[in-house]
């Protein structure tokens, strides 16, 4: 067997593990007012952005970039379309990383990395690389998760009711350019 594969299939049977102790700090986070105040003002300002702008939106968008990933910087994309979704030529946009999430996500990485550093000699960059992209899936299905709970907090804001919209506004999460999934739609006005 490839020598990826291997040190990805030890690496998500640990991160397993890991994340399920991480998935409750976080929870207790997310249940503190002001966590949630930070992740809803981010759409708040992307909504108060757009206001600017006299188009009608139908796309709410919520991707992961794979090069904040590399980077480090664990950035999405907010983003909202008109109806012509990916073929909008001025969508608006805003960059947001949720707090706490990626602090545990390296957190995971750094022990996850020193117990397979002891299991097989000399992991190369480009195989931990492979390691943290299979590891990042728990982080992204959790933001996934965090943005379906906030859907109702997000709708009540001033900025959202301002903003116009289509009568079917979708919301979707997924990877920049990727595939994405609907996490919401509002039907009628």
């Amino acid at each position: 067997m490839d020598r990826i594969k291997v040190l990805e299939r030890a690496a998500k049977d640990v991160e397993e593990k890991l994340f399920a102790s991480q998935c409750r700090r976080l929870e207790r986070e997310y249940l503190k007012k002001e966590r949630r105040g930070e992740a809803v003002n981010a759409f708040v300002r992307l909504f108060n952005q757009a206001a600017d702008e006299q188009k009608k939106w139908s796309w709410l968008g919520i991707t992961y970039l794979h090069t904040s990933l590399q980077t480090k910087s664990y950035e999405f994309l907010l983003s909202l379309y008109d109806e012509k979704f990916l073929f909008d030529t001025s969508p608006s946009e805003l960059y947001w990383r949720p707090s706490c999430f990626f602090e545990c996500f390296e957190e995971d990485i750094e022990s996850l990395m020193a117990g397979l550093q002891k299991q097989y000699t000399r992991i190369w960059r480009y195989e931990e690389e492979a390691v943290r992209g299979v590891c990042v899936e728990y982080y992204y299905a959790a933001v996934k998760q965090l943005c379906f709970d906030l859907a109702g907090e997000i709708m009540k804001t001033e900025a959202f009711q301002k903003a116009v919209k289509e009568e079917n506004f979708t919301a979707f999460f997924g990877r920049y350019q990727g595939e994405g999934e609907v996490l919401w739609r509002m039907k009628g006005k």
